[in-house]
């Protein structure tokens, strides 16, 4: 009897303490809206920001928003250093996952002022250029 709640109550709590660790680790990571993204890039005090844009070039290709540079996700690792840890860096993608991921990258690397995208391009209203 104590065999089968073990095997029934280990897998729920490896789940719950995965979904709680992932919940944490994303929290110190600063998130804005789309809104929040446009009302950046017009702000001219922004001019010590970098948008980057960390979806594949095909997908950046397809479609983005003028002001962004593309450092894919797949290679931020090795292009991350074109990054200055002095200006805010702000991370875009599809939906805001991979952005997240990007950010907690930069965080490991030492940039302390990341910011990622909810959302992403899905929710974005604004132009996008082709």
């Amino acid at each position: 009897m104590r065999i089968k709640t073990i095997v029934i109550y280990l897998p729920i709590v490896f789940l719950i303490l995965y979904f709680g660790y992932t919940q944490f680790e994303n929290k110190s990571i600063k998130t804005i809206s789309t809104t929040e993204l446009a009302q950046k890039l017009e702000d001219e005090s922004s001019s010590n920001t970098i948008f980057v844009d960390v979806r594949e070039p095909h997908e950046f290709e397809a479609g983005h928003i003028k002001e962004m540079k593309n450092i894919p996700l797949s290679t931020l690792k090795t292009d991350y250093k074109s990054l200055s840890k002095d200006a805010e860096i702000v991370l875009f993608c599809r939906s805001g996952k991979r952005s997240l991921q990007a950010a907690n990258i930069l965080k490991d690397y030492g940039y302390s002022n990341v910011v990622s995208v909810n959302g992403g391009i899905q929710a974005w209203q604004g132009e996008v250029v082709k």
